[in-house]
């Protein structure tokens, strides 16, 4: 199952779409951040004998975001790593569904408690102002960081969620094994 962004209403769909652009936009902006970080701390460690100073600081940040943000986008593609081996060994459309549906259920509650704990994070954090817990040398307020966990474990929950929307609303006829499979062919 590829794209169920098409199997959504227009307006959700587009929204989904838009947010997808949004994180992979600031994925690969991370990402060359991160490699040019990395670059200008090799050059100036040993090409000016000098340290970049605090860079752990905003790469801690960054680090936060892409982990989150991508884990948002495993979550809606549905490509987190997993040992499960089921899904090669079910062929029946109907149970494949039915498996799928649990799945992402138990993967909806959990999203759920775990955005709730980053609720009350946030909500704590929020309430510290203005004696906000900064990093030492750059002054950055914690809450950045972990406003990383908000957002993420929040676009977690509403992916899982219309993923949810998604498979029960969908035939079974859709969760089939694709002919060019090797358990379509029974190997």
């Amino acid at each position: 199952m590829k794209d169920l962004s098409q199997d959504l209403p227009p307006g959700l769909a587009k929204l989904v779409r838009t947010l997808l652009r949004l994180q992979t936009i600031y994925i690969c902006f991370g990402c060359i951040a991160m490699a040019l970080t990395f670059f200008l701390v090799v050059v100036f460690r040993y090409g000016f004998n000098a340290d970049l100073f605090a860079y752990e600081e905003w790469l801690l940040i960054i680090c936060f975001w892409l982990y989150f943000i991508a884990a948002a986008m495993g979550t809606w593609e549905g490509a987190h790593v997993n040992a499960d081996l089921l899904d090669f060994v079910i062929v029946d459309p109907a149970k494949r569904r039915a498996r799928a549906i649990l799945i992402t259920g138990i993967e909806l509650l959990v999203t759920s408690v775990l955005f709730y704990w980053a609720t009350v994070m946030m909500i704590e954090e929020i309430g510290d102002y203005p004696r906000y817990q900064t990093t030492i040398a750059l002054q950055i307020p914690f809450f950045v960081p972990r406003a990383a966990i908000f957002v993420g474990f929040g676009l977690m929950g509403f992916y899982s969620a219309l993923r949810l929307f998604v498979f029960l609303k969908l035939p079974a006829a859709r969760f089939a094994v694709p002919a060019d499979s090797d358990s379509a062919r029974g190997a």
